[in-house]
């Protein structure tokens, strides 16, 4: 049976409008990424990944049409089939439907029915890049967009925290510098779970919690951060509907 995914209504800027000031809307309305258009026209997609290229350049006061937008994933149908074969493809987290919606992974695992789903988590877990405390919040950064990831848990030997790409995004104009250690923005509630448990369940504590990532204990008490983002529930998804 087909499972078809609505997503939400597209809202949208100008391509005039400046880095800055995209950052501070898509912080207001807890969005992370903002279709440009010029009247109907999609240019292009402003995104956290985008955001943190442009502030670790120092490129606040750039203009949409002066940048390089994550070019728009476009489906004709959406069914799930559909989008998932495409943002696995296209390596993208959202897809656009009828230029009205935009579809992304988190509409994709909340509307999927995850109860025959058998794996555990250590079945899709893989090991972290990590960051220790002191790390520098310039260098998280760069380790995001040198790695194409967005979730970073930083360890002393047991994970303390987590930060995020929308962490530093959000946080940039609050933060002393990029030069500061990592911990100040680090989120320190963190989502983990044992790699016997289920992913289904996992899932349903992510959706709960509203995060994009969950830290795995590794197996045989091995010092090894393991973790499991959106993209790998993605992944585990094709699996089922192929």
């Amino acid at each position: 049976m087909s499972l078809w995914i609505k997503g939400s209504e597209i809202i949208s800027l100008n391509p005039n409008a400046y880095v800055i000031d995209v950052i501070y809307f898509m912080k207001r309305n807890n969005i992370r990424r903002l279709v440009i258009s010029d009247s109907s026209k999609i240019i292009g997609v402003f995104t956290i990944d985008i955001a943190l290229k442009q502030i670790l350049e120092n490129k606040m006061e750039a203009k949409m049409n002066e940048i390089k937008l994550k070019k728009p994933v476009s489906v004709k149908s959406n069914d799930i089939k559909n989008i998932v074969t495409a943002m696995l493809t296209e390596n993208s987290d959202f897809v656009i439907y009828t230029n009205k919606y935009i579809i992304t992974e988190r509409d994709i695992i909340s509307n999927f029915n995850w109860e025959k789903i058998k794996e555990k988590n250590w079945e899709i877990a893989r090991k972290a890049i990590v960051v220790e405390p002191f790390t520098k919040i310039s260098t998280c950064a760069e380790k995001m967009l040198g790695n194409s990831i967005r979730h970073l848990p930083v360890v002393l030997d047991l994970p303390l925290g987590i930060v995020s790409a929308r962490d530093i995004v959000y946080s940039f104009e609050s933060m002393m510098s990029l030069n500061s250690n990592v911990e100040k923005i680090m989120n320190v509630n963190l989502v983990v779970g044992d790699a016997e448990d289920y992913v289904r369940d996992s899932v349903e504590m992510m959706l709960k919690r509203k995060v994009g990532s969950l830290i795995v204990k590794s197996k045989d008490n091995k010092k090894e951060t393991l973790i499991f983002t959106n993209r790998d529930l993605i992944r585990l998804i094709d699996r089922y509907i192929r």
